[in-house]
């Protein structure tokens, strides 16, 4: 694969890791993101720690605006922003794109590529799915903390053709990055979507790990019925899921997803704790905004979406508990 000049947008915990290895891997990475953390990898370089072994990443070219980011062709745009900043990180690197560039979302929940598509278009717009643990212990320095799957790439519109995508994940993964190019991209971003529905609000209301979720009748009800919501949601879509039962999901949840990261407090839970607004819009919320569309009811995500709302507003000020710290980021 030839050295591609790739720009990541919104490096924060899973952008700087990502950008990171790949430049690492020898291609030309720049990253947008916020100071200190910014400032700390131009002086001093971007350590990578963690599962995966330990590593000093220099020479990654550090910007805290789009505005900076020297006006030329890059082969790559992966977008790591919150997903609702998804439509102006788009917009922002509209002008840096070129024909052949190819957007890549790398982000929670549902939409992300839908917005991206409709700005820079379909042909560009690449989804994905990435599904392992990243924290910022400090500015300059990210810590790979727990990994449950490869990454996927795919197409939505299946306009970007499949060898490319191949050719990208081949890159990804010599770079350090387990990666798999796939047809079926909607099916792994709906099954993070069942992960996430299910654990992001209540760790984030109840200040609990994921494990300690599994461990009471009432949350596994609750995680129950989100899944049974989602289940009708995206059978009246028409989406293809990698289960043939809400049973089948549950018996993977419970029996292998949630042991992998029972010590693990969503990200959420750091948002709300820092006075942030979460993602879950693009979460349960999005379940119950499909579930007005298509007739099907969801109450509990959409009681799940409310009660986030109010933490938000109300979680200013407090402290994430010291075990918390090490989250699942995404």
């Amino acid at each position: 694969m030839k050295v591609m000049n790739i720009l990541v947008m919104g490096a924060g915990a899973v952008g700087s890791a990502v950008g990171g290895f790949l430049g690492e891997g020898s291609h030309r990475v720049a990253l947008v993101g916020r100071d200190p953390h910014m400032a700390a990898i131009r002086e001093r370089g971007l350590r990578i720690d963690g599962i995966w072994g330990e590593y000093l990443v220099r020479g990654l070219r550090t910007f805290t605006s789009v505005h900076e980011v020297p006006r030329e062709h890059f082969d790559l745009v992966l977008i790591t922003t919150k997903s609702y900043d998804t439509g102006d990180a788009a917009k922002q690197v509209l002008s840096l794109l070129s024909e052949d560039s190819l957007v890549i979302s790398l982000q929670n929940g549902l939409g992300n590529v839908e917005t991206i598509s409709e700005i820079v278009g379909d042909s560009r717009a690449v989804g994905g799915r990435l599904i392992f643990g990243i924290k910022i212990p400090e500015a300059g320095r990210v810590e790979i903390t727990v990994y449950a799957d490869k990454v996927m790439l795919g197409s939505p519109s299946r306009r970007v053709a499949l060898a490319r995508l191949e050719a990208i994940a081949g890159a990804f993964t010599e770079a350090g990055i387990p990666t798999e190019a796939t047809l079926e991209i909607e099916q792994f971003i709906w099954g993070k979507v069942f992960y996430n529905c299910c654990l992001n609000p209540l760790s984030a209301l109840l200040e609990v790990t994921y494990g300690e979720l599994s461990e009471h009748p009432e949350t596994r009800q609750i995680m129950t019925s989100v899944i049974e919501e989602i289940f009708a949601v995206a059978g009246a879509k028409g989406v293809a899921l990698a289960w043939r039962s809400p049973l089948e999901y549950q018996g993977i949840l419970f029996g292998r997803l949630i042991p992998d990261t029972y010590a693990h407090h969503a990200s959420m839970l750091q948002d709300v704790m820092q006075g942030k607004k979460t993602e879950i819009d693009a979460l349960n919320g999005a379940i119950a905004r499909l579930g007005k569309e298509t007739g099907i009811p969801t109450p509990v995500n959409l009681m799940l979406t409310q009660l986030i709302k109010v933490k938000e507003r109300i979680g200013r000020g407090h402290t994430l508990p010291a075990s918390g710290r090490d989250s699942w980021s995404q």
